[in-house]
Parts: C-alpha cells; sequence; structure tokens
C-alpha cells in the first residue's frame, strides 16, 4: 500500500509528537531515516537504509541507523521482521498484514488476506502470552519464479 505524502506527513508528525512527549529530541538524522523507512516499500535492512539515507546525509553512520531503527521499533513506529535471510528487515506499516517472503531473493512484500488476518493463535502455548498473529509466507517472488520458468 502506497502512502500519500499526507499520509506521510501525519506519520511524521506522530514519531514528532511521541519523541517529545517521551522527552526525546527529534533530530534530522532521525526524521531522515524515519521518513526513509517510511518510503520503502522494500522492508530494507539497515544497510539499506544507510545506503538511502547517506545520499541526503552523508555524514551519517550505520550506527545510527542502528539506533534509530531501534528506537522507531520501542516507540511502535516500525517493526522488526522475524528472520529473513542473513540480516534483520524493518517495516514502517504498522497496520495489521501479513509477508510473502521470496525464498531465492529473500524479498519482501506486504499481503493483506481476510481469511488469514482472521488466524487467532493457539490457546495451548504454554505460558506465551500471544500479541497478535502475523504470517509469513515463503516461496518464490514472480520474478524469480518467472527466471526459474
Amino acid at each position: 500500500m502506497r502512502r500519500t505524502a499526507k499520509e506521510l506527513d501525519a506519520s511524521v508528525d506522530g514519531l514528532v509528537a511521541r519523541c517529545r512527549a517521551a522527552g526525546m529530541n527529534m533530530t534530522p538524522q532521525r526524521l531522515g531515516i524515519y521518513r526513509a523507512l517510511l518510503e520503502s516499500y522494500d522492508h530494507p535492512s539497515p544497510e539499506a537504509l544507510y545506503d538511502r539515507v547517506r545520499s541526503q546525509m552523508p555524514s551519517i553512520s550505520l550506527a545510527t541507523i542502528y539506533k534509530t531503527l531501534d528506537t522507531l521499533v520501542e516507540l511502535g513506529f516500525a517493526s522488526e521482521l522475524p528472520s529473513v535471510g542473513d540480516t534483520k528487515r524493518y517495516d514502517a506499516n504498522m497496520e495489521h498484514h501479513h509477508h510473502l517472503v521470496c525464498r531465492s531473493c529473500n524479498a519482501v512484500e506486504d499481503f493483506e488476506d481476510e481469511a488469514l488476518s482472521a488466524v487467532k493463535a493457539p490457546r495451548r502455548l504454554n505460558g506465551f502470552q500471544p500479541e497478535y498473529v502475523s504470517i509469513h509466507v515463503h516461496g518464490l517472488c514472480r520474478r524469480c519464479s518467472q527466471a526459474k520458468a
């Protein structure tokens, strides 16, 4: 789902308000990283975000990217995807949705499906307290499946 400029601005305004309420400064780096994540639909790794943000902020460090992503997750403005490939991946889409994960190229795509969204957590979880169910469907993306054909 692509975000409009108005939606992007509203998300940024929400982050600014949450940071201020938490007594945190809204730095240009934090703002640039969040905006880059909001504009990304490929669930980027910290390294991919670093490459994107560095073009506008040449002095930014990879450590700043990691720290900011941790802060965004802590504040509820991003989520870290469960293991996908060999690196962490992040998502700024905080609406309930699922993911299609390519086992060949590690591409990750948002996927919405009412039937999957209706899946409830199992009852017997040995004391585990579920918060929500998010399903990752693994297979081959269109590009990889066409390449194999």
